[in-house]
């Protein structure tokens, strides 16, 4: 279903019967049509531009000059421009009917160009038409009224297309209406959607250039036709979050958010970490030579399981997050990493890798502490870290390597990522979360090499590793 604003009727001027100089005589034109056709759409006639206006043929060679002469007469107070009021009694008064001074102006007004936009510009003027039409279609008490600098018998309709939109004035306030509520407005870059959010905020200080509180064409082409830095599939990505989430999300947070999503560099952690995590599955599975459920087995003789009996092997600490118990275990932590991993991933590049490998190392050491007696597999210490760091909550979980990886998550989460825009109070927040996290991690390890409780940890293996495969062997054969 189209918008309202979407079904417009033509307006007067796209019918205007004497678009061309073949479809009206010069003597069938009135003193409003010749005015309608030199004006710029504000209710006056810029001399000083006047010139450039015209589409130079060889019959309006000397009609040109003559055409600026009469008009710099109807300009009595030398302002450099004439108004509606001075050209009508200027016409009608002073110059007599079927004059060669009104031929002159009919003859320039009917070569004078609507300037039709480039094919360059051509997106942007026809997303800035979608816009006035908009305004048009749901009038406010915001909008503009015309008639506080025109006549009221001014009819703007009858001007020609192209200076009837180029010349309309939109209100920051109606700006960002039609910004957050509209389809249309999805034509635009987001970036460009971001600057003009930004700018009516500010009452749009640096968007309205001439300082008159309303948004003319010019000053919205200036900050729309921007040029997108980065690889153009970051570009299409951004368009593909936008066109999923639900129009009233789509504030200027959120946009800021979706901006710094990047396809360049791409976000080869979380893919190489998934892909050894599954090569890593593979390879147990065929060692075990047993076959594989949704919840085990668990190859615990590896060397990379965390084995509270090898602590002394500090490399358990992390390398347990490449081993899995059972497919299931496998597929949930993955699919966290694909989806949320990688989006986060895109946005805050390698601040991920140090949240992902705090979470794992976090994890194994509370583990170790609260459980010193089982073995600990899986990636979920990483994954929560990741998940929470994006969620910024913290929910209850049986797990002591799940709840350690949420509380790294959550903490080193905000040290790490980039805030794109940082409040006063979250300075303290970040230096409390970093201190604090400092303390958790530096108290884990402590306690895991001096905890000063007899027997709390169980006694050393040191047996091998193929010692340890063929012990797992036996009791499972």
């Amino acid at each position: 279903m189209n918008h309202p604003w979407e079904e417009i009727p033509l307006r007067p001027d796209q019918q205007m019967k004497f678009s061309t100089p073949a479809a009206r005589s010069q003597d069938d034109l009135q003193w409003k049509d010749v005015w309608y056709r030199l004006e710029e759409g504000r209710g006056s006639i810029n001399l000083a531009s006047f010139e450039e206006r015209i589409t130079r043929t060889p019959n309006n060679a000397q009609a040109i000059p003559q055409a600026l002469s009469l008009l710099r007469k109807a300009d009595t107070q030398q302002k450099g421009y004439v108004t509606y009021a001075e050209f009508r009694d200027f016409y009608n008064k002073r110059l007599q009917e079927n004059s060669w001074e009104r031929g002159v102006l009919t003859r320039v007004a009917l070569d004078v160009q609507d300037f039709s936009p480039s094919p360059e510009e051509e997106p942007v003027y026809n997303t800035w038409v979608d816009l006035v039409n908009y305004v048009h279609i749901t009038p406010s008490p915001l909008d503009f009224q015309w008639h506080w600098i025109v006549p009221t018998d001014y009819d703007r309709s009858r001007l020609p297309h192209s200076c009837f939109y180029r010349s309309e004035l939109v209100s920051p306030q109606r700006l960002r209406e039609w910004l957050l509520t509209t389809k249309a407005a999805d034509n635009l870059p987001n970036q460009a959607v971001i600057k003009l959010l930004e700018k009516c905020q500010s009452i749009l200080t640096d968007a309205d250039a001439n300082q008159d509180g309303y948004i003319e064409y010019k000053e919205f082409l200036r900050f729309v036709s921007i040029k997108t830095s980065g690889y153009r599939g970051s570009a299409v990505l951004r368009r593909g979050v936008l066109g999923v989430l639900p129009r009233g999300e789509r504030t200027l947070e959120t946009r800021r958010y979706i901006e710094e999503y990047s396809c360049w560099p791409p976000p080869l952690f979380m893919l190489l970490i998934t892909i050894a995590e599954i090569i890593t599955f593979i390879i147990y599975v065929v060692d075990m030579q047993e076959p594989i459920e949704g919840n085990g087995p668990c190859p615990t003789y590896s060397p990379l399981v965390f084995n509270p009996r090898r602590r002394y092997e500090a490399w358990r600490y992390i390398s347990y997050a490449l081993i899995h118990s059972g497919w299931v275990h496998l597929v949930n932590n993955l699919l966290v990493q694909m989806v949320l991993g990688v989006l986060l991933e895109m946005v805050h590049t390698w601040r991920v890798v140090v949240i992902y490998v705090t979470g794992v190392t976090a994890g194994s050491l509370a583990h170790s502490l609260y459980t010193p007696s089982f073995f600990l597999v899986g990636a979920s210490g990483g994954v929560y870290a990741v998940e929470y760091a994006h969620l910024g909550n913290l929910l209850m979980t049986g797990h002591m390597a799940h709840l350690a990886g949420a509380m790294t998550g959550l903490l080193i989460g905000v040290v790490m990522l980039r805030n794109l825009r940082k409040e006063n109070w979250e300075r303290y927040c970040w230096w409390t979360s970093l201190l604090l996290f400092i303390v958790l991690v530096t108290c884990g390890v402590l306690l895991n090499i001096f905890l000063p409780i007899p027997e709390y940890f169980p006694e050393n293996d040191w047996s091998t590793i193929s010692q340890n495969r063929e012990e797992w062997m036996r009791e499972h054969g």
